[in-house]
């Protein structure tokens, strides 16, 4: 007997369970039936646990050039985010053959109870933030070619789990909850060496975050370094000295660190009731050419 006979009201109230789970069966199908087969051979090195923490990709392409732009700090499922300017960014991306992606983190919001702003400015709850931004970029996950997660990806630890690896699962693509190392083999890069990491610190001027990304760019032997976090876009290379056992000289090898922005719009955000500066979407693009030249543009 349940009091007040409440009980079987609100039981009333839930859909049946095979409702459910067929919805949840057709958002999959929808995700996987877009899902472009392998195209390029990738073998992973470091795996721990669901993590990859070392990729080697071999691009046998017939082109000139190809380009890599980065994708960063999307925090889809927010109310600010700029969904028009994703859409772009995609399209732009599978228009040429020769395009492809590194993502660096927070690709969506994940709002919780223990992180800033508030749950009336989400657009769904966080598996249902992942589900569809999984829909919306399957048609390009052949084209991404590395992914860490963000303190974004992370804000369900502590009651779920790393939204990450369940992005990078429905996507079929390698995932690193912190640093990423990728080897890419394209012409006469063999290899062109890029570190991806999110970033990490609350830096609100251009020498802060020049200083996070000088110290980042000092961990390991990486010609590229990109990350993201600090929504403010920067580019700064340097010369990195390395010895040559063979000639017996000592060369000035060039790397160069990136900082995309973001997706987000300020106002009407927590970052507007932070005092952060309002800005728009300028992500780090890198062209290899096939000679074994190579620039960064913020595009």
């Amino acid at each position: 007997m349940h009091i007040l006979g409440l009980m079987p009201k609100s039981r009333a109230l839930t859909p049946p369970a095979p409702l459910l789970a067929e919805q949840t069966n057709r958002i999959l199908q929808t995700i996987w039936d877009q899902l472009p087969v392998d195209a390029y051979r990738l073998s992973n090195g470091m795996c721990i646990g669901e993590q990859s923490k070392y990729l080697r990709w071999e691009l046998n392409l017939d082109t000139d050039f190809i380009d890599l732009m980065q994708i960063t700090d999307v925090q889809f499922g927010h109310v600010c985010c700029k969904y028009e300017r994703v859409i772009e960014y995609r399209d732009w991306i599978l228009a040429e053959p020769n395009r492809f992606m590194l993502w660096t983190g927070d690709m969506i919001d994940a709002w919780a109870a223990w992180s800033p702003g508030r749950g009336f400015d989400q657009l769904g709850d966080p598996q249902s933030q992942v589900l569809k931004f999984a829909e919306c970029w399957a048609p390009a996950r052949h084209r991404i070619l590395g992914f860490v997660g963000g303190n974004h990806e992370r804000r369900a630890l502590p009651g779920f789990g790393d939204l990450g690896v369940l992005l990078a699962t429905l996507l079929k693509i390698p995932y690193s909850n912190g640093r990423q190392a990728i080897d890419l083999y394209f012409g006469q890069h063999k290899p062109f060496r890029i570190t991806l990491w999110h970033g990490a610190g609350g830096a609100r001027t251009k020498g802060t975050v020049a200083q996070i990304l000088h110290r980042f760019m000092g961990m390991g032997d990486s010609q590229l370094y990109l990350m993201g976090h600090v929504h403010q876009p920067l580019v700064m290379p340097l010369w990195k000295e390395v010895r040559d056992a063979r000639t017996q000289r000592i060369k000035a090898v060039k790397a160069i660190g990136a900082v995309g922005s973001s997706f987000m719009d300020l106002w009407g955000s927590y970052g507007e009731v932070a005092g952060y500066g309002a800005g728009d979407v300028l992500m780090a693009c890198t062209r290899l050419e096939h000679n074994g030249k190579w620039q960064v543009q913020l595009r």
